[in-house]
């Protein structure tokens, strides 16, 4: 992967009505989307690895809080959920990384392959780990201060969360193409999102609307075929079966389409925030973004 050119020796942020819109930046993840239509299948094999490896690791960890004599079953569940939350972690990582990738190669002008992105994801397994276990860490972190703390916890749980949610969104394309450990990616995304603010909020809230409004059918189609295969006509039967078919198949289709434009919307700001090319982003907008620090020091 060409890894896209970084800001050093660059600073301020855009100016105001130089940001793409949220409407812009999901066009540009869908025009690089469309031509890799096989890596939507990351999503759904990270989701089968993920859930793999979480059982796999729930098992010793249970074993383990077990030895450590818990009678009534609490500590084995801990240990046991703990390590299933670091494995699911890591493998969401993996494979967001691995999306990631594909996104940079197509804006460079390459053809990503399913095989060629998870092997450039792998060469990052390193800082992949190592984000992983911070990002799980700080969402069991925050999952126990929400459960000990009734509804202060609840208050401080949703702030922080959303908090971490803000610096952290362009920390895995940071870890891809920086190759940064997780303290630094996470200052370096914040950064970032601190410069693409108007893009980063304007992508999240129209792609969050655009997820409700999609996902609005597929779920009328499960509830009546669930409605229908509880009828007693044969008929009944027949057609809840096929709605309930249909309705699966399109919430795994979404699902993998859903992670994946967001994968892609996360690569396609932060190339727009370092000066990348974003296809699919009107070049003129990248214009004067970004100010030489000699030129700043000469106007003051």
């Amino acid at each position: 992967m060409d890894e896209p050119r970084q800001s050093d020796g660059m600073n301020g942020g855009p100016r105001a009505g130089g940001q793409p819109t949220g409407g812009q930046v999901l066009h540009a993840c869908w025009m690089l989307l469309r031509a890799d239509r096989t890596l939507l299948w990351l999503p759904v094999l990270g989701a089968a690895t993920g859930l793999l490896a979480a059982g796999m690791l729930f098992v010793p960890g249970w074993a383990l809080g077990s030895l450590l004599d818990d009678r009534h079953g609490n500590l084995a569940a801990w240990f046991g959920g703990v390590a299933a939350t670091f494995a699911a972690s890591v493998v969401a990582t993996y494979f967001q990384a691995a999306l990631v990738i594909g996104a940079h190669q197509r804006a460079d002008g390459q053809q990503p392959t399913l095989r060629g992105v998870l092997a450039q994801a792998w060469a990052h397994r390193g800082p992949i780990l190592a984000w992983g276990t911070l990002s799980a860490t700080v969402g069991l972190a925050v999952r126990a201060a929400e459960e000990r703390l009734g509804i202060l916890g609840k208050v401080f749980g949703f702030l922080a969360g959303l908090a971490w949610a803000v610096a952290s969104f362009l920390a895995v394309p940071v870890v891809v193409a920086e190759g940064l450990g997780p303290i630094a990616a996470l200052k370096r995304s914040a950064e970032l999102v601190r410069r693409t603010w108007g893009s980063s909020l304007r992508t999240t809230v129209r792609w969050g609307i655009t997820q409700i409004l999609l996902a609005v059918p597929v779920v009328a189609l499960i509830v009546m075929g669930v409605a229908l295969l509880a009828a007693d006509s044969s008929t009944g039967v027949a057609t809840g079966a096929v709605l309930l078919a249909i309705g699966i198949v399109a919430a795994v289709g979404l699902a993998a389409a859903f992670v994946a434009i967001s994968a892609y919307a996360r690569a396609v700001i932060y190339r727009f925030a370092v000066g990348a090319a974003t296809p699919g982003i009107d070049p003129a907008l990248m214009s004067g973004v970004f100010v030489p620090k000699r030129f700043r020091r000469r106007r003051r």
